[in-house]
């Protein structure tokens, strides 16, 4: 198929991850397709996308990059003068517009409803699955990311691994920018966390039992609230933004756009992240991570998460020591058993995971390599649009 223009819309509801997923699509995207094809991003509300892209502005409408956002609101009041694309991608099942939808019935030709990320195994099955629409010409496809070739994919965007490269061929320059507030970096084990409501005291004892000095880059609201909990109990000692308790320091760290995120993240030793966007970037630095998963209710969460610990481990198992590995998925699921957002105290031990770090390093290069071969979310999108 010809494609001419590709309307993205993304609804927002709490957080960072839906808007920040779109953005990267959108970006790679326009690379790919530069001047030959109009990409739009729209949106129900512009206030999370004004902080993870420093050039926006608060307007219904701009252009940055060469790619055009508006909100909805701004398609409401001028569908008269706006035209539909004739490729749709309906990120995470969000509601578009009626006033859009009653002509891009007979005017657009496909519509992708790009789902959230899963590995379980259900993926493979739904993915590329048709949704009959019953209007018009338009035809409406489910679009499915996971972790093996028959799904849908992660983003491996070719903007994020240049970047990753840039940083390793200047690691010294970006453990300046990003590592200045701490005094001797360089002997110091660094990583950032990122994570819903959280009880951190697991993590701070056996951060107390290495052997070295640790800096915790504590990032998000939720992060540093639950550090602040941490430190009611514990003494500790504050010099500006940074916190020591003992050879461990935790500095809470200001927001950042996307682009600096993924700087950051590969300039550290590990990363504790949460959600799904924050995720796939740290499994994409191939250094050793933990991931904090969204809560559902019915443990829900806990059957997504044993999806990618299966995936994994069909990947990586006979390239690691079984001890290690079985150490990490009970990491993973300790860290992670909870029927809501809580501070109670959890069973999760982490002395393994840091003294085997430079192993588990080996091994997560390996997966990522294996994703970024035969994963590649953008270009099973285009593949597909192209063919349809």
């Amino acid at each position: 198929m010809q494609i001419n223009s590709i309307d993205i819309f993304c609804e927002i509801i709490d957080n960072f991850g839906d808007i920040g997923v779109v953005y990267r699509v959108a970006k790679e995207l326009k690379k790919i397709y530069n001047n030959q094809v109009k990409i739009r991003v729209i949106f129900n509300r512009i206030d999370e996308f004004l902080k993870i892209n420093p050039l926006a502005k608060n307007l219904e409408i701009q252009e940055i990059d060469g790619i055009c956002y508006c909100t909805y609101e701004y398609i409401k009041k001028n569908m008269c003068t706006f035209s539909t694309a004739n490729v749709i991608i309906e990120a995470f099942g969000c509601t578009i517009p009626e006033e859009y939808m009653n002509v891009a019935y007979n005017n657009s030709d496909l519509i992708l409803n790009l789902e959230y990320l899963s590995a379980e195994d259900w993926v493979e099955d739904f993915h590329l699955q048709e949704s009959i629409l019953g209007k018009g010409k338009l035809r409406k496809f489910f679009f499915m990311p996971g972790f093996t070739e028959k799904t849908g994919g992660i983003i491996t965007d070719s903007l994020y691994l240049d970047r990753i490269t840039k940083v390793k061929n200047n690691l010294s320059e970006y453990r300046k920018k990003y590592l200045k507030n701490i005094d001797n970096y360089d002997n110091k084990l660094i990583g950032t966390i990122f994570t819903y409501e959280k009880n951190f005291a697991p993590l701070m004892r056996d951060l107390k039992k290495l052997d070295r000095e640790v800096a915790l880059l504590a990032m998000g609201e939720k992060t540093q609230e639950s550090f602040k909990e941490f430190f009611k109990k514990n003494f500790v000692e504050k010099l500006g933004n940074i916190y020591k308790y003992g050879k461990i320091e935790i500095e809470f760290y200001d927001f950042l756009s996307q682009e600096e995120y993924e700087e950051l993240i590969n300039v550290v030793d590990f990363n504790f992240v949460r959600g799904e966007d924050s995720f796939i970037r740290a499994v994409l630095t191939g250094k050793p991570y933990l991931w904090h998963i969204y809560c559902q209710k019915e443990f829900i969460h806990m059957d997504k998460l044993q999806g990618f610990l299966d995936k994994y481990r069909a990947q990586v198992q006979g390239q690691i020591a079984e001890n290690i590995l079985l150490n990490q998925e009970k990491l993973f699921k300790d860290y992670n058993f909870r029927n809501e957002n809580t501070l109670d105290e959890g069973k999760e031990e982490f002395f393994n995971f840091f003294n085997n770090l430079n192993e588990i390093e080996r091994v997560n290069s390996l997966y990522k390599d294996f994703l970024i071969l035969n994963c590649n979310l953008i270009n099973k999108i285009k593949d597909f649009i192209e063919k349809f």
